[in-house]
């Protein structure tokens, strides 16, 4: 098995017996409020809590889904292993993350403004 990507990316299996099936799973991490960090996958309802670093909570979440497939490979792919999308909770926390955030100006009470130059017809701006 191989995982690409950064949200999860694809997944390949390739046995003998089964034809290749690619995978494509949406996953995220995060820090917790108390500081440590949790991988979920979005699409199978996995979560890996309890983390130390970013980085160990993405390959934590990488490595069960990879084993989840390959159960879910010798059952034959049954769908109540392939189609259990997470909580709501977890889907708007994706959306918080990959919101657009507004930028705010450096400068407080700023304002442009224009002012004419009566004696050599000039503008400022």
């Amino acid at each position: 098995m191989e995982g690409k990507g950064r949200n999860g990316g694809g997944l390949c299996y390739n046995t003998n017996t089964m034809a290749k099936a690619n995978f494509s799973f949406r996953c995220i991490a995060y820090q917790e409020k108390e500081g440590s960090f949790t991988g979920v996958c979005l699409d199978l309802d996995m979560i890996e809590e309890g983390h130390v670093t970013l980085q160990e909570a993405m390959l934590s979440i990488n490595d069960a889904i990879v084993s989840h497939v390959q159960a879910a490979a010798k059952l034959g792919f049954p769908k109540e292993l392939t189609l259990r999308p997470a909580p709501k909770e977890y889907w708007k926390k994706l959306e918080e993350i990959t919101k657009p955030k507004a930028q705010k100006l450096p400068i407080k009470n700023f304002q442009f403004y224009s002012i004419e130059s009566p004696q050599q017809n000039l503008a400022y701006a």
